[in-house]
């Protein structure tokens, strides 16, 4: 029995794709293939992942199984079409070899683009954020507030902040600037919308026992209304983040010369494919891994709430 799990577990379909894949990237092919090492690499790393997830027991079998073959067919498939059979065009769909070549030769503008981003993102949405929470809780307890400037919010927040951004960009003293204007409107406003609906949306009970206690309206916002309606803001980070992630791209395609955006839209005006492909395999790595986190972030959050429950 322990024989015929360990042979399941071995030659499964997924380990077939990934040699498949492996050894794929070794075929020669009649035009120029980059060394295929960074890309083997990759096929490895991901390999390692499902054995570890098997051996973790994280999920079912069947459903890593699935997983990663889809992984592993979807780079075998790009590989095969592009140099073996050909129904890719190698120098708009250049094989994955190339691809991921490109990042042991331009990870030092990589890191540089990715920490610029990194940073206009981080201001930006920080800002938006804390400045929409804050906004938004007093909007949202005083009616007269609310009822004077949530119409004109719900009208700004109405227009995508990425039609003001041709405009911002030309008008900012720097395209630094301008892409924190940009974001910041992209994050601020819908943020304002959510938290005072959150905080007209308290139960009415929760507030009348906290006016009980004789709580000053500042003691009533920081103590009683912030904690129960940031939650749901917190579960929303990750749209926010994903909308930020698509201003500031637009944005660094307008006016940038650096960026993770700026490195896609410069080479692909040079009509070099191969780094366009590595410039949007890296941004969805970088999205990716921030949505990690802030999964990670939603869970202690949680979990701190459900504790003072």
């Amino acid at each position: 029995m322990n024989n015929f799990l360990f042979t399941h577990k071995v030659f499964n379909l997924v380990n077939l794709l990934f040699a498949a894949a492996a050894a794929t990237a070794f075929i020669p092919a009649d035009f120029p293939v980059n060394s295929p090492l960074a890309y083997v690499t990759v096929l490895i790393f991901f390999e390692i992942r499902f054995i570890v997830s098997v051996v973790q027991r994280k999920k079912k079998l069947v459903n890593l199984v699935d997983l990663y073959s889809i992984i592993f067919s979807f780079f075998l498939l790009w590989d095969l079409g592009s140099k073996v059979f050909k129904v890719l065009h190698y120098t708009l769909f250049p094989p994955p070899e190339n691809v991921f070549y490109i990042f042991t030769e331009d990870y030092p503008q990589m890191i540089i683009g990715f920490f610029h981003s990194m940073y206009l993102i981080i201001t930006s949405v920080g800002l938006g954020m804390g400045l929409g929470v804050a906004l938004g809780l007093f909007i949202g307890w005083y009616q007269r507030l609310r009822e004077a400037l949530f119409p004109v919010i719900t009208m700004i927040a109405s227009v995508p902040a990425l039609v003001y951004a041709p405009y911002i960009v030309a008008i900012a003293p720097t395209f630094q600037s301008a892409s924190i204007i940009v974001i910041f409107m992209g994050i601020f406003f819908p943020t304002v919308m959510n938290m005072s609906t959150n905080v007209k949306n308290v139960d009415q009970k929760l507030i009348d026992s906290a006016k009980s206690l004789n709580l000053s309206d500042f003691q009533m916002l920081i103590k009683v209304l912030l904690p129960v309606c940031a939650i749901p803001i917190v579960g929303s980070l990750r749209i926010r983040i994903a909308t930020a992630f698509m201003i500031l791209v637009m944005a660094e395609t307008i006016g940038a010369n650096s960026g993770l955006g700026y490195y896609v839209r410069r080479w692909a005006a040079w009509a070099d494919y191969t780094k366009v492909f590595a410039g949007i395999i890296l941004i969805a790595v970088v999205v990716t891994a921030i949505n990690a986190l802030i999964g990670l972030f939603e869970k202690k959050a949680l979990k701190w709430v459900e504790q003072n429950d």
